[in-house]
């Protein structure tokens, strides 16, 4: 990555900035723009302990003139009635065509794989076109692995879809401040 770039949780103001994002990236999921708007509004609201829960992450541009975003991601925890049971999903991932390749994309994917992890998924899923060598070379080096595949999925153009799966370790607590990766002494 040639300048650093910040990770955070998108907010209502980034809505337009992460619609055409999505717009400009070809083979992104073209989500109608109140998909988005619902999952911004949904971070703002109170959920209920069954619903299921969406985040969105967004990568701050580091070159202004690229536009505000570099690059955004959606993930999903579907709750379970037992702990283990608990799957996410990486719903979408989109980085502008000017900054891929430069460590954006793992940096959005480490961080939806974190927030899934802390709230309770013990597996994570997605799917990707089978003719996306460089995503697969991404989601493979996360420690993601194939388990299916969806022949015919994806239209314009037409192209199977390649399910990979990433099986969680819990989240680890504390354990004292002296030890803020919760380590045992």
């Amino acid at each position: 990555m040639n300048a650093p770039v910040k990770i955070r949780r998108a907010v209502l103001s980034d809505f337009e900035a992460i619609v055409a994002l999505e717009r400009a990236t070809e083979f992104a999921p073209h989500w109608p723009p109140s998909a988005y708007a619902a999952i911004l509004n949904s971070a703002a609201t109170e959920q209920a302990a069954c619903d299921p829960m969406r985040c969105l992450f967004v990568a701050e541009s580091p070159v202004p003139a690229d536009g505000p975003l570099a690059g955004f991601a959606v993930g999903l925890v579907h709750p379970a009635p037992v702990q283990d049971d608990c799957i996410a999903e990486l719903e979408s991932v989109a980085v502008a065509a000017s900054a891929r390749r430069s460590g954006i994309g793992r940096a959005l994917c480490l961080a939806v794989i974190d927030w899934c992890r802390a709230h309770g998924a013990a597996a994570i899923v997605l799917e990707v076109r089978a003719g996306s060598a460089p995503a697969i070379a991404l989601y493979t080096a996360l420690g993601f692995r194939q388990t299916g595949r969806r022949p015919h999925y994806y239209r314009e153009p037409v192209d199977d879809a390649v399910i990979l799966q990433l099986r969680l370790e819990p989240a680890r607590t504390p354990t004292s401040p002296s030890d803020p990766a919760g380590a045992p002494a």
